[in-house]
């Protein structure tokens, strides 16, 4: 039996081609959406009305990597309410 151990992230900018990344609260590993993007300035609020977990893939261990394109089992612990 596999199970799939469940990573929380925060929202922690937008980067250079306007994607939400997302950091693990743990680790060094940085997860972000290519689908959803954004303006330089756009709040945690506002990238959180419209990224879900299920939205987020890994992108690799340094802000602004390039996706590695797998999706990831993340939860989004927000910070904001």
């Amino acid at each position: 039996m596999c199970v799939i151990k469940e990573i929380q992230v925060k929202f922690v900018g937008i980067d250079n081609w306007n994607r939400p990344i997302f950091k693990d609260i743990v680790s060094r590993r940085y997860y972000g959406s290519t689908d959803n993007l954004f303006s330089s300035e756009a709040t945690e609020l506002e990238v959180l009305e419209y990224v879900a977990d299920k939205d987020l893939s890994y992108f690799g261990t340094s802000f602004g990597c390039e996706p590695i394109g797998a999706h990831a089992d993340v939860i989004i612990i927000r910070s904001v309410s």
